[in-house]
């Protein structure tokens, strides 16, 4: 099992190039993610937000929004995870430190394509950039979106 942030589930939505490759492959054979429950609010944001500058179609919007609605997800309330998500206040914002606290109490890596997130002090879980974490996956090169 890996967390992953909703910027990764964004990028697999609606980014071309790389970057969505990347996301689309370590999201394909995923049937059910582990998520806070401000996943599917953070990544509709995210996909609006984008609309919004342009940088996406309304359409384009539209479907990728329909997609997150049938995410199959186990969603974590924030309760239970303040206390450490307070500790990690100095380098991450309530919702990355959710995500990182969420991925430790389940002793697993988190993945995003937040860069700044991925670089990071203070997680005791790996935390992994979502490039770096599509490079590591099993499966035949030519599906990975960059060469060896």
């Amino acid at each position: 099992m890996t967390v992953f942030d909703a910027s990764v589930l964004v990028d697999a939505l609606v980014v071309a190039g790389p970057a969505g490759n990347d996301a689309r492959e370590v999201l394909r054979d995923r049937s059910l993610l582990h998520v806070p429950s401000i996943f599917a609010a953070e990544a509709t944001s995210a996909i609006r937000a984008m609309q919004a500058r342009g940088e996406v179609s309304t359409g384009q919007a539209r479907g990728a929004v329909s997609k997150i609605k049938t995410m199959r997800t186990v969603q974590y309330p924030f309760e239970p995870f303040l206390d450490r998500v307070w500790e990690l206040r100095d380098n991450l914002t309530v919702y990355d430190g959710w995500y990182v606290a969420l991925a430790e109490s389940l002793d697993t890596s988190l993945v995003t394509a937040d860069r700044r997130l991925a670089q990071a002090s203070g997680p005791r879980c790996s935390v992994m950039d979502v490039a770096r974490f599509a490079a590591r996956s099993p499966g035949p090169p030519a599906q990975r979106s960059r060469p060896e």
